[in-house]
């Protein structure tokens, strides 16, 4: 079944331009997917969430992962309770976070665009071109130049992994929006959503007022041989303690529900997180802040079990504001 998101203002003109003879509001089924890749070099992972309307790309938004060591790196959330995951001296960073120290890298080597406005002028390249006319640019040999703005040497890369979120979006549930895509914007953020040990990614597409779109997943250090963990996982040993693994919830949520259960959890984690990305779909961001400006009720989300429900639905808000 496909959620309907009627916005007020939306349907008061569509109403008006029906009972004047005009033209309809616009219409239009959206869906969001995200995945993690190996776009570029085996140093880092991406992460990239791809919003479609059919087969056409609409948004996209990529991030990537990086173990570096400096001071002056702001890190993720919650970094100062990894010192023992990791090894010395060095500290996960998201590229986007941290895109002027990354950046200051790229130019000491010649480059004259940072990496964050690389990643907009990628996103800016695909939104509004269909699956298989991106799987034809990088089928073959993509020009140096291709890509208006952007400088790196794997555009076709990054790409690629947009080309995969896409992909993974079709498969998930529509929502309907109505009104000019032209009004929305997919947004990403990092927060603490849920204790200390973990960070939370969110992408959030809005309006401006309105949360249509949601998703979410976390990144937490832990150990055990039967952890799936992130890409290109088999190089980052040397940055970490011996045996932990960094892994996204979602990818190793098989292993990490496993865990809630022997607590008393029946829900699994992505099935939580599904629950929590349904339950703010298609509502004002100011409904949800007043949501959780109190003590949200235990079964507040429908078919979601976690204590810090809120917790997720605050990063969401403070994404969609930023």
């Amino acid at each position: 079944m496909k959620k309907i998101i009627a916005l007020v203002l939306s349907a008061v003109m569509a109403l008006s331009l029906v009972a004047c003879g005009g033209e309809t509001v616009e219409s239009h089924e959206l869906k969001m997917g995200h995945v993690l890749g190996a776009a570029h070099g085996t140093k880092c992972f991406a992460s990239v969430t791809a919003v479609v309307e059919g087969d056409k790309v609409v948004a996209a938004k990529i991030d990537e992962y990086q173990f570096m060591s400096g001071d002056e790196l702001i890190s993720v959330p919650n970094a100062e309770n990894y010192a023992a995951n990791l090894a010395e001296g060095v500290k996960l960073v998201s590229k986007r976070v941290d895109t002027e120290v990354y950046s200051a890298k790229m130019a000491a080597a010649g480059s004259t665009v940072a990496i964050d406005k690389n990643y907009d002028a990628i996103e800016a390249h695909v939104a509004g071109k269909t699956i298989a006319e991106l799987e034809a640019e990088i089928a073959g040999e993509m020009a140096a130049d291709a890509v208006a703005g952007a400088t790196l040497v794997d555009c076709a890369g990054y790409i690629g992994v947009v080309v995969e979120a896409a992909k993974a979006a079709q498969a998930q549930e529509a929502v309907v929006y109505e009104g000019s895509l032209d009004a929305l914007t997919l947004k990403y953020g990092l927060g603490a959503a849920h204790g200390t040990k973990c960070f939370a990614e969110v992408a959030v597409l809005t309006d401006g007022t309105n949360v249509v779109l949601a998703f979410i997943d976390e990144y937490q250090f832990m150990s055990g041989d039967e952890l799936k963990s992130v890409p290109n996982a088999e190089n980052y040993a040397a940055n970490l303690a011996e045996g932990v693994k960094l892994v996204s919830k979602r990818v190793d949520t098989e292993v990490y529900s496993a865990k809630m259960a022997a607590a008393g959890s029946t829900v699994a984690i992505d099935k939580n997180y599904d629950a929590i990305q349904a339950h703010v779909a298609g509502k004002a961001i100011a409904d949800l802040e007043t949501e959780i400006a109190g003590e949200m009720a235990a079964d507040a989300v429908a078919g979601a079990t976690l204590v810090d429900c809120a917790g997720y639905i605050g990063v969401i808000v403070d994404v969609a504001k930023a």
